[in-house]
């Protein structure tokens, strides 16, 4: 059977993700996904990005790379020009070069992965209809059973 590693909201957080990478070794995995949010509030954004690429490990873009490749765009919503209630984008787009950007550009917002020896499986940052949604344990079962319809 294959064995997955199932890993999301890095968050730039370096040693934290070297400590799970570390942690994974005796499980002797097929392959790591990353569910999106490699990057965002912690410190090590390039580092990150780069560990994940040296890995070769499948990932998708969640809503910090959308705040990443989004801000200054038409696509961005206007509030995110409000330095004060959104200091992260601007921030973010400093901390990584133009080869790391486009590389991001590139990922998908969602992978289906097809494994002969299993069915397939619909990988998604927050909900199949958006990677700004969040599950809550506050949630009914209805709402959780419509968010991922």
């Amino acid at each position: 059977m294959t064995k997955l590693a199932i890993l999301s909201d890095i968050h730039a957080n370096l040693p934290a993700l070297e400590a799970v990478t570390e942690d994974l070794e005796p499980f002797d995995v097929d392959q790591v996904i990353v569910t999106g949010d490699t990057i965002n509030f912690g410190p090590f954004t390039q580092q990150v990005v780069e560990r994940v690429v040296e890995n070769e490990w499948a990932v998708i873009r969640g809503n910090g790379e959308l705040f990443l490749l989004d801000h200054g765009t038409p696509r961005a919503p206007q509030e995110w020009n409000d330095p004060v209630e959104f200091p992260i984008p601007p921030w973010l787009n400093r901390q990584l070069d133009h080869q790391r950007k486009a590389l991001i550009a590139t990922w998908p917002d969602t992978l289906t992965l097809r494994f002969s020896d299993a069915p397939p499986v619909y990988v998604v940052h927050g909900t199949p209809q958006s990677a700004w949604d969040s599950l809550y344990p506050t949630l009914t079962d209805k709402e959780i059973a419509d968010l991922l319809a």
